[in-house]
């Protein structure tokens, strides 16, 4: 009953409380840009993803009457928008080109799901996939980010690009969203989390192996969120991903601060 109730109740709790907090984690580096009037280094493109991750598992949490899923996210979509509004205004007519595309493909996907739920939906098991596998695609964007970068580690032998804070903090929301998914045996959460761990994982293991090298420079094109939302990874961080211009410089490079947050994140 004791191991039961910390399983399906204290660790996702813990885990909405992690999630929320890396949601929350690139407003500082926002911020900043919108006082000094410039965005400098901060990629804007993955805000827009995070729209449609955040939305994506408050509609699965939703529809599953799950409060440890809805609350983070019901949170994060209200984060996620004024993010990417903020960094809207302040962004390049390319960059704002390659938002405008981002968000008006959630605003026309989420809509669309919504009324092939409500209309194609058969029962509440159905309906509780569809959004499941939706916020399922969206994690899968963002685990390309740290394939990429684990693979420039391991060709360099240089791990300076895989933050230790952050890699430990995707690591610990991965796992107890892992935990969770599996004590109430639902693959929808366990699977994608499952992933992030064992990335998550195999990040700090680089780390060991190949220590970072003396002056080099730590920026970790990587992160997820706990339905996990990366990643704990965020593909649009990468220079090669195709949500990033790989002409604009300022573009290519993700603020460690918008790291921090889970990016994208599963639940």
């Amino acid at each position: 009953m004791a191991e039961s109730a910390i399983l399906e109740k204290v660790v996702p709790a813990l885990g909405a409380v992690v999630s929320t907090v890396m949601y929350m984690s690139p407003l500082k580096a926002v911020l900043r840009a919108s006082k000094e009037k410039s965005l400098g280094d901060l990629n804007p493109l993955p805000f827009g993803v995070t729209i449609a991750n955040t939305i994506a598992w408050l509609g699965y949490g939703l529809l599953k009457h799950d409060p440890f899923v809805t609350t983070p996210n019901a949170i994060g979509v209200l984060i996620a928008v004024f993010m990417t509004l903020t960094a809207y205004g302040l962004a390049d007519e390319h960059a704002r080109y390659r938002m405008r595309i981002v968000v008006c493909l959630t605003s026309a996907i989420m809509p669309l799901l919504g009324v092939v739920t409500a209309f194609g939906g058969s029962d509440a098991k159905t309906q509780q996939g569809l959004w499941g596998l939706a916020g399922n695609v969206v994690c899968l964007i963002y685990y390309a980010a740290p394939l990429t970068s684990m693979l420039e580690v391991i060709r360099s032998r240089n791990s300076a690009s895989i933050l230790v804070p952050l890699t430990m903090m995707n690591t610990l929301n991965a796992a107890l969203w892992t935990t969770y998914g599996v004590a109430v045996r639902d693959p929808y959460i366990w699977l994608p989390n499952g992933i992030g761990l064992v990335l998550s994982l195999m990040q700090v293991a680089l780390r060991v192996v190949f220590p970072a090298k003396a002056g080099s420079s730590s920026v970790l094109p990587s992160h997820q969120h706990h339905a996990s939302f990366p990643h704990s990874s965020d593909p649009a961080a990468d220079p090669r991903s195709p949500l990033v211009d790989s002409g604009g410089a300022k573009y290519s490079r993700l603020d460690e601060s918008f790291n921090a947050a889970g990016v994208v994140q599963n639940h």
